[in-house]
């Protein structure tokens, strides 16, 4: 099972690991708690106990695959997910009054923004620019530092991040790491706040259930608080990369480095337009800067740039739209061409109302309506013993009282049950009707890691084989409560006496 688990490890890159793989265990594992605790911590055991070694085998293989599966498919989602936190959102009229909220906030601290060096590095310098999260004006901010140099960030970036030295992809990979892990936690607390908040519903009592919603609400802030918090260093990354290594790809290309920053903007211009347009200003091709042939001619050769005749139309490249950190290089976040923006005046007019006051109290009134669910669901359940019941007593419908005792009538207990005390179905042995009738219980000495309760089982002594048992109860590894007819007792006590006893389970 170790090399299984060092396989799955060297398949998956460390980046994927840590942002996607670890998150979505965590998910997966808290899950299989809310229903292991709703179904019974012992009852569950038990049924784990009773597979076959290779059943479990087969059992955490499948797990492994399921979760390996699942991780891919987040890693495909992951720019799609930034991209979403960022606040490049669709133009759906439900979101439109979120959207506004957002914007009216953010847009109240991007006014400060000259005389505070903190928000000069978390807002872009324009209200038009504007994102409604504080993770998408960080990577917008860091997005406007190439525009000093006259460059576009989301055009040039992709192709600045090829010619980038190791070093710095090196310290550039761990920031994006961080920020995406955060993003990823953020996302799978929602996740559980719904699904976890849903099934605890169903199987546990009130309380469990507002822990499960309040706990992935709490997971869902935090993440997202690291993500913007990582955000800060990614950004500044990209601000570097722009800042010290610009020229590398102007050196990977063979063109000529500018002299002064005019020809850089120039270059820069028409760079954009030739790889957005597929040729550059007819009348500026020079400020390309190509290199100088030794011997200039007046003639043009087949190979010289033939330029297309600009339209002004075209004359400035589209936005792209750009999906967070894509698969491959990662990317400052951009504009979002589906999104309709919100007049800055508008929004600038309107009173920024208080989202992350009423997010906090839809949450807790989540909670506080799954706590309300739980309670109703356990009263209505809760089945107590009208009388003093002992131990593997077959439970008929005058020893229970409750709305739903019936479902009980048929089961055994495996301990003693006092008058008035609650039963719950996970401290009950199965149904066995009158098959317990005519039968004495006796504790047996074997091994017994792999019996269930109500299980037919075999004892192998040196007087015979006794068939036809019922496994009452396991107490201990190496103990068993079998049920025995009473015809077989003294035969089974002897044999018993004899020697060494093996336990015979039935072929599945």
């Amino acid at each position: 099972m170790g090399g299984l688990i060092d396989g799955v490890i060297a398949f998956l890159d460390r980046r994927q690991l840590t942002s996607v793989w670890m998150p979505l265990t965590a998910f997966l594992a808290a899950l299989a708690t809310v229903a292991a605790a709703g179904v019974g911590w012992g009852r569950a055991l038990t049924r784990w106990n009773g597979l076959a070694g290779e059943t479990r085998i087969l059992v955490v293989l499948g797990l492994v695959l399921v979760t390996v599966l699942a991780g891919q498919l987040l890693t495909v989602a992951r720019p799609g997910l930034v991209h979403c936190y960022a606040g490049h959102w669709p133009d759906l009229r439900v979101l439109r009054p979120l959207r506004a909220a957002l914007l009216a906030r953010h847009l109240a601290a991007q006014r400060a923004r000259a005389g505070n060096p903190e928000l000069f590095l978390t807002y872009p310098r324009t209200a038009r620019r504007t994102l409604p999260t504080r993770l998408g004006n960080v990577l917008r901010a860091a997005e406007e530092h190439g525009d000093r140099y006259g460059l576009d960030a989301m055009t040039v970036w992709p192709r600045l991040y090829t010619v980038l030295p190791d070093p710095f992809l090196v310290s550039f990979a761990q920031a994006a790491t961080a920020m995406q892990t955060g993003v990823m936690v953020s996302f799978l607390g929602a996740a559980f706040t719904v699904a976890g908040g849903t099934l605890a519903v169903l199987v546990l009592p009130g309380a469990g259930a507002a822990c499960c919603v309040w706990g992935g609400a709490l997971v869902a802030v935090l993440g997202y608080r690291a993500a913007v918090r990582a955000a800060g260093p990614y950004a500044q990354l990209i601000r570097a990369a722009f800042d010290v290594h610009r020229f590398l790809l102007i050196e990977a290309m063979r063109l000529r480095l500018p002299t002064s920053p005019a020809q850089e903007r120039a270059q820069w211009e028409q760079l954009t337009k030739l790889w957005y347009r597929g040729a550059p200003d007819y009348d500026r091709i020079s400020a390309l800067r190509y290199p100088t042939p030794p011997e200039s001619s007046s003639e043009p050769t087949p190979g010289d740039l033939v330029p297309v005749p600009a339209d002004p139309a075209t004359a400035s490249p589209p936005d792209p739209d750009p999906a967070g950190l894509p698969s491959g290089p990662p990317a400052p976040s951009g504009p979002d061409p589906e999104a309709r923006p919100v007049a800055p005046s508008a929004a600038l007019a309107g009173r920024a109302r208080p989202v992350r006051s009423l997010l906090a109290a839809a949450i807790t009134l989540a909670g506080v309506a799954a706590a309300g669910m739980g309670p109703q669901r356990g009263t209505d359940e809760e089945i107590h013993a009208t009388r003093d019941l002992p131990a593997f007593h077959v439970l008929a419908p005058a020893d229970l009282k409750g709305e739903r005792a019936g479902r009980l009538s048929g089961r055994y207990t495996v301990k003693p049950v006092g008058k008035g005390a609650s039963l719950r179905p996970s401290e009950l042995g199965p149904p066995l009707g009158t098959a317990l009738a005519g039968r004495l219980a006796l504790t047996v000495s074997v091994d017994a890691q792999r019996v269930r309760r109500g299980q037919a089982v075999s004892l192998r002594t040196p007087k015979g084989t006794f068939g036809g048992l019922i496994a009452l109860e396991v107490p201990a590894k190496n103990s068993l409560i079998v049920a025995v007819p009473s015809t077989d007792l003294d035969a089974l006590s002897r044999g018993l006496d004899a020697g060494p006893v093996r336990l015979v389970l039935p072929v599945s």
